[in-house]
């Protein structure tokens, strides 16, 4: 069989369990959005079903013959150095899968994917009804889980490496931690300096907002941002997060309360900003294994960017204010755009994650990274967890929780069991600012073109520098492509005592 045969045998088994994979993917998106409570059982055994075929269909015999055919080795995942540079990292991305993959028995994947559909549904529950316990039980099993698939990879010395490794190939908890403790002291330093300073007035956010109107906006904001609703849509859901069933199918959620404006507007950005990145895939990698991002922390860089670097500067809210206005003309009748977006920055101590600013963000991830880590070195009990919760949140963050639900149970993540997955926030902040310090450099203008409404400049300087790459590059590989540089806290560090200073005058 020629290679052009090999390859094309290749791409069918990897397409194929792409489709099984999206349809996975609707099934939790249903069981987020629409599931009447009744049919979790059912949805799990559905779900549990689904994974084991699409992980039978990837590790058969026909994938490893074909893989070593094209001369594609754990020691040259690329294959032959002759084949087209594209069909060579599809190679080298398929075998990196199959070897991680292959080492899971299928009764095992079966098992974590039934799991997970009944753990997310009773952290919903737990999380209304201010119920950790309801949820302990579901959490010491995905904790096991967990841990069995690291083990299975072969992390047997630090699990919680091997479940890094799934969001940020090649990072451990060392080099996470490295970066971490940098910004865990400067940023807390800077939110010290900002305590200190005069206030920025936000009396109007503590006013009503109608939460029909509030969807209103969000729909109008998303049209103007570039989000083709042809292409995806927006639902209501406990926790916001975005599904992408290809690249002509990505839809995305939030959540809207009355008295507290900014969370809703705020998590459409963010949640917009991956849709931007899963919409825009050449052609050339759709529906392959290469139509996705290059780590959790270069997805999070795009929805970081969108949502806080451009969804909170000035220039947006110049352009973005008035349409607000419109929407809430007697709620915002005296404010003007310049307190907006000052009130839109103001920094302090906060209990949700998805609402904290810019500059206590990455603290509340330092939190959910050290209590990850002791759950899985033994040092922390899942019981524990409410107490130590809130005891970290006082002593890292600043502000100390009444209930679980704004507590331990605030995030959907662990009942995913995805542990692991935190870090990439922080690390996408400064992925996002380092990739943000190249645009400016090649869009000069960019600060006029958003505060004119203009974003399809920054939507193509995005996808040609970062989104057509999909997996293509490795993190470290795609950062010094478009950056020049390797990883690194400082041009965040030095965004935000710029901007803060700014707003708070020292």
């Amino acid at each position: 069989m020629d290679t052009n045969a090999l390859l094309a045998k290749l791409h069918a088994i990897d397409g194929e369990c792409r489709r099984l994979q999206d349809s996975m993917a609707i099934l939790q998106w249903d069981q987020e959005t629409y599931l009447p409570e009744s049919g979790v059982e059912e949805r799990a055994e559905q779900l549990a079903l689904l994974g084991r075929i699409a992980h039978e269909r990837f590790v058969c015999a026909e994938t490893a013959h074909l893989l070593e055919e094209l001369g594609s080795v754990t020691a040259n995942p690329g294959g032959d150095e002759k084949l087209p540079a594209i069909e060579r990292d599809f190679l080298r991305v398929t075998r990196r899968d199959y070897d991680r993959e292959v080492k899971l028995p299928a009764d095992f994947v079966s098992e974590a994917a039934k799991a997970e559909g009944l753990s997310t549904a009773a952290w919903s529950l737990a999380k209304r009804n201010n119920d950790f316990n309801y949820f302990l039980p579901h959490l010491c099993t995905m904790m096991e889980l967990a841990r069995k698939r690291s083990v299975y990879w072969g992390y047997t010395q630090n699990v919680y490496d091997g479940l890094l490794s799934i969001y940020e190939p090649g990072m451990d908890a060392k080099a996470v931690t490295s970066v971490f403790t940098p910004l865990r002291e400067q940023l807390s330093v800077l939110l010290k300096k900002i305590a200190s300073a005069p206030q920025p007035d936000r009396s109007f956010l503590d006013k009503k907002y109608n939460t029909e109107t509030q969807a209103l906006f969000s729909a109008e904001l998303m049209k103007r941002l570039g989000f083709d609703l042809n292409r995806g849509r927006l639902d209501v859901s406990a926790h916001p997060f975005t599904t992408s069933l290809g690249c002509d199918d990505v839809r995305i959620t939030t959540r809207y309360f009355p008295e507290n404006l900014l969370s809703g507007v705020f998590s459409v950005i963010h949640e917009s900003g991956h849709a931007f990145y899963d919409m825009a895939y050449p052609a050339e990698i759709r529906g392959s294994c290469l139509a996705d991002g290059a780590s959790m922390g270069i997805h999070e860089s795009q929805s970081r960017l969108w949502e806080n670097v451009i969804g909170r500067s000035r220039p947006f809210w110049e352009y973005f204010f008035p349409v607000l206005k419109n929407f809430f003309p007697d709620e915002l009748r005296s404010v003007t755009a310049e307190s907006f977006y000052k009130a839109a920055n103001i920094c302090g101590p906060s209990l949700i994650r998805v609402d904290a600013d810019e500059v206590s963000y990455s603290l509340h991830i330092i939190l959910r990274f050290e209590l990850e880590q002791g759950l899985f070195n033994g040092t922390v009990k899942p019981e524990d967890l409410p107490k130590l919760w809130r005891e970290r949140m006082k002593e890292i963050v600043g502000a100390e929780p009444e209930t679980d639900t704004e507590g331990v149970l605030q995030d959907i993540h662990w009942s995913m069991g995805s542990f692991g997955y935190f870090p990439s926030y922080a690390l996408g902040n400064l992925y996002g600012l380092q990739f943000f310090g190249s645009l400016k450099k090649d869009i000069p203008d960019a600060d006029a073109k958003i505060s004119a409404g203009d974003f399809a400049v920054i939507h193509n300087w995005l996808h040609e520098n970062i989104h057509k790459w999909g997996r293509r590059l490795d993190p470290p590989d795609l950062l010094k492509k478009v950056t020049g540089q390797n990883l690194s806290v400082r041009p965040f560090l030095n965004y935000i005592e710029e901007k803060y200073s700014g707003i708070y005058g020292f």
